[in-house]
């Protein structure tokens, strides 16, 4: 298994280092002070009843993590090259769940106000994953909320129903 770590910079308070990743062809991002680290795809094990928006469990070094599937959240196609997939890990709160990702691009460092507020007229389930947007070149960044995707895992554990 390869791992990569991740040294962040200390970055002024109105900096924003975020690390950015291809699910289909959305660019999406990250705080880095969420991430742990980035494993190549790990064998996922399915998970009978979960939610549409889980895509199984993985064996993090005897830990067993959550992986979420954005393209299910997102309602997007499948990649077609899995062999580029990764897992993101993120820690937030002191737990761990994974990100299937279809790439990782770079770290990205923003002004605060250079990101705008998540666009109003997404469908609601979707908006709840959208933290912010940023606009790089012509390419537009979606910023999404690490809480909200924890949140996501802990409602769907305890309510049985499919948020995606």
């Amino acid at each position: 298994m390869s791992q990569a770590t991740l040294q962040t910079i200390e970055a002024p308070p109105e900096l924003v280092q975020l690390v950015t990743f291809r699910v289909n062809e959305v660019v999406l991002g990250v705080d880095i002070a969420y991430v742990q680290e980035i494993n190549r795809h790990l064998e996922v094990t399915r998970v009978p009843g979960a939610s549409a928006m889980i895509h199984g469990v993985v064996n993090l070094r005897g830990e067993v993590v959550t992986v979420l599937d954005p393209h299910r959240i997102f309602g997007l196609p499948a990649s077609k090259s899995p062999e580029q997939r990764r897992n993101l890990i993120l820690n937030v709160a002191g737990e761990r769940i994974g990100v299937l990702v279809d790439q990782v691009s770079d770290i990205l460092t923003v002004r605060q106000n250079e990101l705008s507020r998540r666009p109003s007229n997404v469908r609601s389930i979707d908006r709840q994953f959208i933290e912010a947007v940023h606009l790089r070149n012509e390419e537009i960044v979606v910023v999404l909320s690490a809480t909200e995707l924890l949140k996501a895992i802990d409602q769907s554990s305890t309510s049985g129903k499919s948020v995606a």
